[in-house]
C-alpha cells in the first residue's frame, strides 16, 4: 500500500485567504475553516493507495473545532472541469472509503486532525484516465472561508508503456482519403526517442507541404521544426537529449491563425501563421520517412502514440493524453499505438492498425516509398516511457 500525507497548501498565506482589508481587526482574528490548496494530485501505481488529508483554521482556537468531510458528487466536478479545461471524471464509489469521516482541532492549533481515505482495487481503474474525488468540510463550530470548503483529489492511474515501435530501416506509409487535400485546423503528436540526432530526421508529415522533424542546413540536427507551408523552429535545442522519452506536438488553428509547436505539453514556439490556412496531406504522408528522392530523410530511435487530428488540440488537452487518448475522440483522424498488439498481416502486407474508426492503417515498409518497397513486420522494442 501507498501512504501519502496531503497537507494542503501549508504555505498559504493568510491574508490572501481572509476578507478584505476594510473588515474591522476582531474579524480577521476569527477562526474560519478552510483548505489552503484546493487541488490534491494523486499518482496511484499501486492497487491501494492511503491518502491522509488536512484542513485548518485561519488563527489558533480557544475550543475544539469539530470538522465533517464528506465527498462531493458530479457538479463539483463538472465545475473542475469547466475551470481547468479538462474532461476528469468522478471517481467512482466503488474505489474508496473514508477511514473516518470527522476530525478536530484542539484548542490552541490551527491543524485538524486527519482524515483518511483510502483508494482501493486501483489495477481495476483505466489507465490514463483523470478522476476526481471532490471533497467538501463543513463545521458548526466556526465560520467557514466562502469557496474554500471544498479540495479536488485528482487521481490518475499511470499509463505503462512497455514497447515501441523502431524506426531507421522500417518507416510508416499513410495512404489519407482525398479529403486531406485541404487541411486546415490540424494536430501532430508522438512519444519520440532518439539513439541519435540524424540531419532532416522525419517524424510525422508530408514533405513540403507540413512536416515534423529534426534539423536542417544551418540549423542543429537535433532541433525540432516544423517545415513545409508553414514553418517553426524550437528555440534552444539543448533541452532536447538523445536517449530520453519526449512529447511532441504541433497544432494549428484554422480560425485564429495561430500554430503552436510543443515539447512535453509546453509551447516552445508559436506565431500567427494567417487564418484560413489549408494544406494537402492526402499523399506521401508518413511516419518515421520523408520522400522518396532522399531516403535517408528517416528518424533513428523509436516512437509511440502517434496521432493525427483534424482540429487545433488545447494546451490541457495535449498535456493530459501524452500517454493514452480515446480513440473516439472528436477530431481524431489516425491513431497508430506502436505499442506491439496494433499489427497484423494481410495479403503479405504488414499493417499497423489505426485505432480510430478511420481504419487509416498504415503499412509497415523498408525501402523507398515508390521503388523497391519491401513490406516488414514492424520491430519492436523494450521500452519503459517515462516522461
Amino acid at each position: 500500500m501507498i501512504r501519502k500525507s496531503l497537507y494542503i497548501g501549508a504555505l498559504a498565506m493568510i491574508a490572501a485567504v481572509l476578507p478584505a482589508c476594510n473588515d474591522s481587526q476582531s474579524d480577521l482574528l476569527t477562526p474560519k475553516l478552510y483548505f489552503e490548496n484546493n487541488i490534491i494530485n494523486v499518482s496511484a501505481e499501486d492497487d491501494t493507495y492511503l491518502c491522509d488529508v488536512t484542513s485548518r483554521v485561519s488563527t489558533p482556537v480557544n475550543n475544539t473545532v469539530s470538522i465533517n468531510y464528506q465527498a462531493g458528487g458530479q457538479d463539483l466536478v463538472d465545475k473542475y472541469n469547466a475551470r481547468y479545461g479538462t474532461s476528469a471524471e468522478l471517481f467512482p464509489e466503488e474505489n474508496y472509503h473514508f477511514l473516518n469521516t470527522t476530525a478536530t482541532v484542539a484548542p490552541g492549533d490551527i491543524y485538524a486532525d486527519a482524515c483518511q481515505i483510502e483508494l482501493i482495487n486501483m489495477n481495476q481503474v483505466q489507465e490514463g484516465s483523470t478522476y476526481i474525488l471532490p471533497l467538501v468540510i463543513s463545521t458548526n463550530d466556526v465560520d467557514m472561508i466562502p469557496d474554500n470548503n471544498v479540495a479536488y483529489v485528482v487521481i490518475k492511474k499511470p499509463v505503462r508503456i512497455l514497447k515501441a515501435m523502431q524506426f531507421g530501416t522500417a518507416w510508416l506509409d499513410i495512404r489519407l482519403p482525398t479529403t486531406f487535400k485541404t487541411t486546415g485546423s490540424v494536430t501532430y503528436e508522438a512519444l519520440v526517442y532518439a539513439t541519435s540526432w540524424k540531419m532532416l530526421g522525419t517524424i510525422i508529415g508530408r514533405e513540403g507541404t507540413l512536416i515534423m522533424r529534426t534539423g536542417d542546413l544551418n540549423h542543429p540536427s537535433n532541433e525540432l521544426q516544423m517545415a513545409g507551408d508553414l514553418a517553426l523552429q524550437m528555440p534552444d535545442a539543448n533541452v532536447w537529449e538523445t536517449g530520453k522519452w519526449y512529447h511532441v506536438a504541433f497544432t494549428y488553428d484554422a480560425a485564429s491563425g495561430q500554430a503552436n509547436l510543443y515539447l512535453n505539453g509546453e509551447v516552445i514556439a508559436n506565431k500567427d501563421a494567417g487564418a484560413g490556412k489549408t494544406f494537402d496531406i492526402s499523399s506521401e504522408f508518413g511516419i518515421g520517412y520523408a520522400y522518396d528522392y532522399d531516403s535517408s530523410r528517416k528518424w533513428i530511435g523509436y516512437m509511440s502514440e502517434v496521432r493525427l487530428w483534424t482540429v487545433a488540440r488545447s494546451a490541457n488537452q495535449l498535456k493530459e493524453n501524452m500517454l493514452l487518448v480515446d480513440p473516439a475522440a472528436d477530431g481524431l483522424a489516425g491513431y497508430w499505438k506502436l505499442n506491439g498488439t496494433d499489427y497484423e498481416q494481410r495479403d503479405g502486407t504488414w499493417y499497423v492498425l489505426d485505432q480510430t474508426a478511420n481504419h487509416n492503417d498504415a503499412t509497415c515498409n523498408r525501402g523507398r516509398r515508390n521503388s523497391g518497397v519491401i513490406y516488414c513486420e514492424p520491430p519492436m522494442v523494450d521500452v519503459d516511457v517515462r516522461l
